[in-house]
């Protein structure tokens, strides 16, 4: 079995819970209220993917000269890094998403992240320099699991919003798939020892964990940020 098998096997266990909080939302009778809440937690996770793949390159390239496993995720990252840049600022394209909605950029950047999402990037910068940074592979593994284009298609419909504001996600649906693909090809080309593999299935299980938790918070309001559509 591959490396990326091994890692589609240990994530499997874990999609029926990571893909709850859409189910939710599209069975919600508020789904028109809470999706904005549910775009800002996108928005913190993709302005934290960049940022994170610069700390984990660098990183990297520091191990590179002594560790073939890190010169081949340096490789990678540097022109997977320019593909997720979708806007001139980590984030921005989903600020765009969310101004079609009626919110203010500025309000949107200066909404504080979501305990999880702050969680989830103290534990992959904790992991990129104390551990390996491969382990971010285990993070991007989420691009594996996003909402396909008909699913998206039903929530602009079950939302009645407008669909300026669901650019970003018709984009990712179509894009992470070939991202996903490319993903487990790098995965199974490196030369990975078991505790790479342990690493990188840790992260993409506590990745797929806290976003999970934060947007089921978005759905109850318990803890995130107030946001309405205008």
């Amino acid at each position: 079995m591959s490396a990326s098998a091994r890692l589609r096997s240990k994530v499997e266990l874990a999609l029926p819970a990571y893909g709850a909080p859409l189910d939710l939302l599209l069975q919600h009778q508020r789904a028109r209220e809470l999706f904005p809440r549910c775009l800002t937690v996108s928005y913190h996770v993709s302005r934290s993917m960049v940022p994170l793949m610069e700390a984990a390159l660098e990183r990297a390239q520091d191990l590179a000269p002594d560790d073939p496993v890190a010169a081949g995720l340096a490789a990678y990252l540097e022109h997977h890094i320019p593909e997720e840049m979708h806007s001139d600022e980590p984030g921005g394209a989903v600020v765009d998403d969310l101004a079609a909605l009626g919110l203010d950029p500025d309000k949107v950047r200066a909404l504080p992240v979501t305990p999880q999402i702050g969680e989830l990037v103290a534990e992959q910068l904790a992991w990129i320099s104390d551990d390996h940074p491969v382990a971010i592979l285990g993070f991007l593994e989420l691009e594996a699991h996003q909402a396909d284009r008909a699913t998206i298609e039903r929530l602009i419909e079950r939302t009645r919003l407008p669909r300026e504001a669901f650019s970003q996600l018709l984009l990712h649906a179509r894009l992470d798939l070939v991202h996903a693909a490319e993903l487990h090809r790098v995965l199974d080309s490196l030369p990975l020892e078991p505790e790479h593999e342990q690493l990188i299935g840790l992260s993409a299980l506590r990745s797929m964990s806290l976003v999970t938790e934060a947007l089921l918070d978005a759905l109850g309001g318990r803890t995130s940020p107030r946001v309405e559509a205008g």
